[in-house]
């Protein structure tokens, strides 16, 4: 229960289109700016990371780039329309069995607890569904890939709502800042800024080496179907 401003931040991928070799520049970075967060740092990414023209998405039937974000901390996965696996709910319900980071689209919500509070992740037309499901929620998050990245926050008692949608199908780094509040208004958005990976990030050895699983168990695979 909120007894206190919390300060969240939120960081967000998208539409990282199957590129494996991004990940480990990636994670460095991100760890970096999740350390610096004062109060509750959250991560996810909002659809698109794969692609059907990636080698590894074609090779896995889009799991492989997911199997490989897992291990750099996500909260949550949103599967959108343009996913390869949207049509696949069974890949998907294969996948949470696997993996750590919990799915956030369709049927499938995904709930932590972070400093005592209750955080759900949703997909952002399942909210009302989401909501009957957590009720006790401290804050719902509502994630949609449409054309245009913009955060919108709302009460509805007795939880907070945030919608994030974030689309173009161009690749997008961001950061979130928000306060929840213990009263009315109950929830300040503090802004939303786009992140940019600097050219000279260093690799993480860790990432690396979970690629390079994750990319021979994918040729393991092609080799077993011939």
């Amino acid at each position: 229960m909120l007894t206190q401003p919390t300060p969240i931040s939120l960081f967000y991928t998208a539409a990282l289109h199957g590129d494996l070799a991004l990940l480990p520049r990636l994670f460095t970075f991100l760890r970096q700016q999740r350390a610096s967060v004062q109060g509750i740092s959250l991560l996810v990414d909002m659809g698109c990371a794969c692609t059907p023209e990636a080698w590894i998405c074609q090779a896995t039937d889009g799991r492989g780039m997911l199997v490989a974000m897992d291990g750099m901390g996500y909260d949550a996965f949103h599967v959108g329309v343009r996913d390869p696996l949207y049509r696949r709910p069974d890949l998907i319900e294969g996948l949470q069995r696997l993996i750590v980071t919990r799915f956030a689209a369709g049927p499938w919500s995904a709930a932590i607890n972070r400093q005592g509070l209750h955080l759900c992740f949703a997909n952002g037309a399942q909210m009302a569904r989401a909501a009957a499901e957590a009720p006790n929620a401290d804050l719902l998050i509502g994630l949609r890939y449409t054309d245009q990245a913009v955060i919108q926050a709302e009460w509805r008692a007795p939880q907070r709502w945030v919608f994030l949608d974030c689309g173009d199908g161009q690749r997008q780094l961001g950061r979130i800042d928000l306060t929840l509040l213990p009263a009315a208004p109950y929830i300040e958005v503090l802004g939303q800024t786009a992140l940019n990976l600097p050219e000279g990030t260093p690799p993480d050895p860790s990432m690396t080496g979970v690629i390079d699983f994750v990319q021979s168990e994918a040729r393991y695979a092609e080799r077993k179907r011939g």
